[in-house]
């Protein structure tokens, strides 16, 4: 789902793998809906050898192909999925269709653009527990908006491989978890894409100044996973969504946020703009746009050796020494934050560098109002006093907790 930070590979085995084609006479319904989504998302028309329906809920889509010549700044894209087989097709009412498995036999994705091109592969995946919304000829933004979310209790794939700059980067697959309501898409959900390697040729292209060779790493390895729940409700979507990316040998980041009365009907903007080709027009949604509600927000750093390996090289470049650096840290935080004119939060960071740099475990800046905080309040906060919009925001620094 776009917005649980789905992948493409969630959209090539629920939403591509059914987007066809055919007479309307010909199609399920379920295709069918399919298509009307994926026409309203992409304007984009697939073509395919041939689908067979058994009548009893079993699909079969042959040599499906997607091709999405270049447009303006947007490169060419081309998918191919030799086979997709759909198990279990139900109506559930309500215009939701429920899939019980679907699986997809070798997937190749390729994009072209001015910057070369980059070639994705894929030699299986399925999705268990798929659920379709058909948002109709006449669609409310609450429907427009499920009707993009093609959501599955679980995706998995098998190996997943990238090919760019004549490189090729691996990840051991990618798989999702979500659990809900198939009427509106709210629920809990999480993501992972596992043991993605990136070789030392592509990250010496990268970071031409050598400096990841010099820390020790001739390659990367890392996992990026996502959980969170969404929330809708009378035209309005609420969101905690936490990512992370996981490196080996190396540290974590994590990211999180919270958000609450996101009006829908901005996607129904987004979506008009996107068919007509004009800006969007948030005009009439200024108010409710306002009134989106920050509820938190967290950067965190885990570390698994990097910072003291990072240390030295740091120091080296500015003339010292690495334990120099440390013992100076916290007095050069001290004056860069006192503009702040928040003298608790200035402690605060202090604090915190110090002890992090002393045994790195981790750091985290979060921010917790107490109470959420309108956009609109936040936009009126007084730039030209910090420490107070430090404070009203809720604003934390810790380390190694």
């Amino acid at each position: 789902m776009k917005t649980r930070a789905h992948t493409f590979l969630l959209i090539c085995l629920s939403t591509t793998a059914l987007s066809l084609p055919a007479r309307a006479d010909s199609v399920p319904p379920v295709v069918r809906a399919m298509i009307d989504n994926w026409s309203s998302q992409l304007q984009v028309q697939p073509t395919y050898d041939s689908l067979e329906d058994d009548g009893a809920g079993n699909i079969t889509i042959k040599k499906l192909s997607v091709i999405k010549p270049a447009a303006g700044e947007d490169p060419a894209m081309n998918l191919v999925i030799d086979e997709v087989d759909l198990k279990g097709v139900t109506d559930e009412g309500n215009n939701v269709y429920q899939i019980s498995n679907i699986a997809v036999d070798n997937l190749v994705f390729d994009v072209d653009g001015p910057q070369g091109k980059v070639l994705v592969s894929m030699p299986s995946g399925s999705a268990e527990g798929v659920y379709v919304k058909d948002a109709g000829s006449n669609p409310t933004p609450d429907d427009a908006f499920r009707a993009a979310m093609t959501v599955a209790k679980k995706v998995t794939t098998g190996k997943v491989t990238l090919d760019a700059m004549g490189q090729t980067v691996t990840s051991d697959g990618y798989e999702s978890n979500w659990d809900g309501d198939p009427k509106t898409g709210a629920g809990t959900f999480s993501t992972k894409v596992s043991n993605i390697v990136i070789p030392e040729g592509m990250i010496a292209m990268m970071d031409q100044q050598g400096i990841l060779k010099q820390l020790g790493y001739s390659g990367l390895t890392f996992d990026l996973t996502g959980d969170g729940k969404m929330d809708v409700s009378s035209g309005k979507l609420g969101l905690d969504y936490n990512f992370a990316f996981i490196g080996k040998d190396m540290g974590n980041l994590r990211f999180g946020f919270g958000v609450a009365d996101v009006p829908i009907a901005a996607y129904a903007e987004l979506q008009k703009s996107q068919k007509t080709g004009a800006p969007p027009d948030f005009s009439a949604l200024m108010p409710e746009l306002q009134s989106v509600l920050v509820n938190s927000f967290t950067f965190r750093f885990e570390d698994s050796s990097i910072t003291k390996k990072l240390l030295p090289l740091i120091a080296a470049m500015q003339g010292t020494t690495a334990d120099a650096l440390v013992a100076n840290a916290g007095a050069m935080v001290q004056v860069g934050t006192m503009s702040l004119n928040n003298p608790a939060f200035t402690t605060q960071v202090v604090t915190a560098v110090n002890n992090f740099l002393k045994d790195p475990k981790s750091i985290t800046v979060s921010l917790k109002p107490d109470a959420p905080l309108k956009v609109q309040e936040i936009m009126t906060l007084n730039p030209n006093n910090p420490g107070e919009a430090i404070t009203k925001l809720g604003v934390n620094v810790t380390a190694n907790d």
